[in-house]
């Protein structure tokens, strides 16, 4: 079975006109008949087992908010699934492939099947994903000066241990000078990262506004300064190197905001102008903050940026990665030669 997301079976949920308010990476609060309820989402690649359900449900209360139903998204329902669900209104499903949504114990029909078809692509798995492996790629790009395994584990925001098994992982595209830890091939980082990395993951919605892209970026960061928002995709792109007419703003926080109280329409991923993420990936802020002498301090860090951009498309995605790659590429050489004087 392919790898499905959570933001898959939360559009499907918005699809049929369930309203859906994002609290974390993978919390919700889910509206049905004017009733607010929380749900704990849970990604599956095949449908869980009952065993499966109770480790998740005995764990998910274990920490706030307590949900009210365990939410399984999951390419196709089985009929243990689906019986379990029917069964127990604490457990909830959405099966992609068949347009299968249960919740509260009732089946519902879905009305709109194929509504999210254009946004079923290859997905990502929900394995474990080295976060510090990929947010370790784009630190080294920041600078040619060595760094010691400490430094680079607080630019990334993780531990010691994971650098070290990262840049092991790299063999020949590091090397370590007197000083620390530097990249020798740099263009390879660049390219791996842009390659391999899975996206944010945890839960995005799409939001639609009339106002410029990067006014809107705005707006938002003003409006939620204490979610402490992190804006990426064409905005930043736009301070790093710019080159195109923006097309969407992303956003990072870490806790969702119903961005209908600030003049936006919630809508569909392929007519959106600003996608609002909870990753799950946590390293997003610590890069951001180690970039900080390139971009401004509410941007994401370059590299992530491009990645956004090439997420975006368009017909001059690939230019304006190319000139973000060139950009940080060209510093990141010029401070190589400073660094040999």
């Amino acid at each position: 079975m392919r790898a499905v997301t959570a933001s898959e079976g939360l559009n499907l949920l918005t699809a049929l006109g369930v309203n859906v308010l994002v609290l974390d990476a993978d919390t919700v609060t889910l509206t049905l008949s004017g009733s607010r309820i929380i749900a704990r989402v849970h990604v599956r690649r095949s449908p869980p087992s009952r065993w499966d359900i109770q480790r998740d449900v005995e764990s998910g209360r274990s920490r706030g908010p307590a949900p009210d139903i365990f939410l399984y998204v999951v390419p196709k329902a089985s009929v243990g699934l689906a019986e379990a669900a029917l069964a127990d209104s604490g457990i909830a499903v959405v099966s992609l492939e068949d347009g299968v949504v249960i919740l509260v114990g009732k089946r519902e029909d879905d009305t709109l099947r194929g509504a999210l078809s254009s946004d079923r692509g290859p997905g990502t798995g929900r394995g474990r994903v080295a976060w510090g492996r990929f947010a370790l790629l784009r630190v080294l790009l920041r600078t040619s000066r060595p760094r010691t395994q400490m430094d680079l584990a607080a630019e990334c925001g993780v531990s010691q241990v994971t650098v070290s098994n990262g840049l092991r992982a790299l063999d020949t595209a590091v090397v370590r000078d007197e000083g620390g830890w530097r990249a020798a091939r740099p263009e390879t980082l660049w390219d791996r990262f842009l390659a391999e990395y899975p996206g944010p993951q945890g839960i995005s919605s799409y939001w639609l506004s009339l106002d410029a892209i990067v006014r809107q970026a705005q707006t938002l960061r003003d409006a939620a300064a204490k979610l402490d928002v992190i804006v990426s995709g064409d905005p930043a792109a736009d301070l790093v190197a710019p080159w195109r007419v923006a097309r969407r703003a992303v956003v990072y926080a870490r806790t969702g905001l119903d961005l209908a109280r600030l003049g936006f329409s919630e809508t569909t991923p392929e007519s959106a102008t600003l996608e609002y993420v909870v990753p799950a990936d946590p390293t997003i802020w610590s890069t951001a903050r180690a970039w900080t002498s390139m971009v401004s301090g509410w941007t994401a860090d370059p590299v992530l940026v491009a990645w956004d951009v090439q997420r975006t498309g368009g017909p001059d995605a690939a230019d304006a990665v190319e000139r973000i790659r060139r950009t940080v590429l060209d510093g990141f050489q010029a401070r190589v030669a400073s660094s040999t004087r």
